[in-house]
Order: structure tokens, then sequence, then C-alpha cells
């Protein structure tokens, strides 16, 4: 592969851990290889294309995250990802979770998420607390964790 603005050969590198935020979640990138030329002024390559999008579909849309699940038909209610353990009376701290994520074609990589969690009496599992978290904040915090290792546009996915 070759730079897009150069045109020189480009070297693997990891990238520095980069991190952003959105919704009240922080999240740090560690691992991103990426393609880099000589000029530290040009900005690294993604590993492929679609890097940026199949990052946000595995941290938003996968269970690569343990993460509390809502249940119920005429009274929802937060219960555990794992063993399905109601979790109502159980405050909501703040606390991270991370997984380690394998995408097709790249490295793996380590994604870590900060923000509100709820620890299951029963199985004692640290999940994320979906009720408390704003739909799509995650992978609006992955954007712009990308964006500020040099890999993405800034700013959030929506509203645009």
């Amino acid at each position: 592969m070759r730079c897009h603005e150069c045109q020189a050969l480009l070297e693997l590198h990891e990238l520095p851990v980069s991190a952003g935020e959105s919704g009240g979640l922080r999240v740090e990138i560690v691992g991103v290889r990426a393609g880099r030329c000589a000029s530290p002024e040009h900005a690294p390559e993604p590993p492929y294309p679609d890097f940026a999008a199949d990052l946000v579909a595995a941290v938003e849309a996968g269970d690569a995250f343990p993460a509390s699940a809502a249940r119920g038909w005429l009274r929802r209610r937060a219960c555990c990802g794992r063993c399905g353990e109601e979790l109502g009376d159980i405050p909501v701290g703040r606390g991270e979770v991370r997984a380690r994520l394998r995408l097709e074609r790249a490295a793996p990589l380590t994604v870590c998420v900060e923000g509100p969690v709820v620890e299951c009496r029963e199985c004692r599992l640290v999940q994320l607390h979906r009720e408390t978290t704003p739909a799509g904040a995650r992978g609006d915090a992955v954007l712009c964790a990308l964006a500020a290792a040099g890999l993405a546009p800034a700013g959030p996915s929506r509203g645009a």
C-alpha cells in the first residue's frame, strides 16, 4: 500500500492509545495497527477501507461486551445479560468493561468502555447498564476515538 498524500510505501505501525467520548461513555482503543509513511504530518491509513464501520458494528451491535438486557412485556426491567437475574434495586455505578476484538481483516485490538455499570448479585458479572446509556453512544464514542487516532472523520455518526 502507498500513502494517499505522497505515494510513499506504508509501514505497519501500532498507533498510540486513542480515546473518545459520547453520551456519558468513554471508549479507549488499544492495539490498532495502521499503515504510516515516513512523514509525521500525513494521517495513518486504516488496516482496510471499511475498518471504522466494522469496528463500530462490532462494538455497538455485537455481543463483545457484557451488557444488561431488558425483559418483560408489560413491565420492562433490567436483567443480567448472562444469568437473567433481575438487576432492579442494584445501584448503577461508573466502571469499565473491556473486550478483545478480532475483526476479519485486522490485527486483534482491545476496546475499553467506561460508563454506567452494574454487578449482578447472582453471577457477579460486571456489565454495562444499557438502560442508562443513550442509543448509539458506544458507536459514536468509537468514531471519536478513531478520529483522535486519525483514522475516521471527527464527530458522531448520527445527526449529520
